[in-house]
């Protein structure tokens, strides 16, 4: 019993990282791209803010005009709290004792900022989406990659990006397909991934696709394989019933793929111990027959 206790502990251990891996990991990166917007985009455009507002410009027109806030009000120094100059602007302007620069953080919340940080992000997404976006984020691409360093890392940074953010990819993984492998009249459930490498398309003679092929029962790691598109067989299928039935080792099926009755695969019965596979109950080999 005491060999046994390590074995709980650890398959327990496994169970327990397993349950909480995925919700650490959702909510590492939600909060990854949260503290990205707000430090790295939101904070810069609200100090851009502040600062615009602190120029003589925006004094005459914004503070004076806008806002009908007197000269004396627009400097850092503040008046006496004894003056009457103060105790009068006061009246008019309850803030009045405040200093200027306080006045211009207070009027700009920290919620500005992020909201115009979404509205930038949203923006880029439909301005380099088009066709124009594209050919100029090539443009953009070719000179970064002429940098001796980025070079390296840019390629494999834009790469993981696409692969959770691009929809391209997200329509193309929708695709389950069933694909003879590893052999020839074994088939595996896969997903197209993308259009096979040109070079092997050209030295078949056909055009070939990438198929993925996760392992049972964890679909996170498989294999990529490059078949002809003519042997793919769409399945009707979705992503989440695939991933059910390859983790479940074939055991979940999606409803509309249950075979009838007749044909579902029967439990085999065990062959018969050795040396009475030749008996039978009637007259036959196994029978001596009568009266010999």
């Amino acid at each position: 019993m005491a060999k046994k206790a390590p074995g709980r502990l650890r398959k327990a251990f496994f169970a327990g990282v397993a349950t909480l891996l995925p919700t650490v990991l959702t909510i590492f990166i939600l909060t990854f791209a949260w503290n990205f917007l707000s430090e790295k985009i939101a904070t810069p455009i609200t100090l851009q803010i502040e600062s615009r507002l602190q120029t003589e410009w925006a004094k005459e027109h914004y503070w004076k005009k806008v806002w009908n806030l007197p000269d004396v009000l627009l400097d850092d120094e503040v008046l006496p709290a004894d003056s009457q100059e103060l105790q009068e602007l006061l009246v008019s302007h309850p803030r009045g004792d405040i200093p200027f620069e306080q006045r211009v953080r207070s009027h700009v919340p920290n919620w500005v900022g992020f909201i115009l940080a979404l509205v930038l992000v949203f923006f880029v997404g439909f301005l380099f989406k088009g066709y124009l976006g594209r050919q100029a984020i090539r443009l953009i691409e070719s000179w970064i990659l002429r940098i001796p360093l980025i070079k390296v890392i840019y390629p494999y940074a834009k790469q993981v990006t696409e692969f959770f953010f691009q929809e391209k990819k997200a329509i193309q993984y929708e695709s389950c397909v069933a694909v003879e492998y590893p052999r020839k009249g074994i088939y595996s459930v896969g997903f197209v991934t993308s259009e096979g490498f040109r070079q092997v398309s050209e030295l078949t003679e056909s055009t070939v696709v990438s198929i993925f092929i996760p392992s049972s029962p964890t679909p996170v790691t498989g294999y990529t394989i490059l078949v002809p598109k003519e042997t793919v067989h769409p399945l009707d299928m979705t992503v989440d019933e695939a991933l059910r039935f390859t983790i479940s080792g074939g055991v979940i099926l999606p409803p509309r793929q249950v075979p009838p009755l007749s044909l579902k695969t029967r439990r085999l019965d065990p062959p018969p111990p050795e040396g009475e596979s030749g008996v039978t109950t009637g007259e036959g080999e196994g029978t001596p027959a009568q009266g010999s």
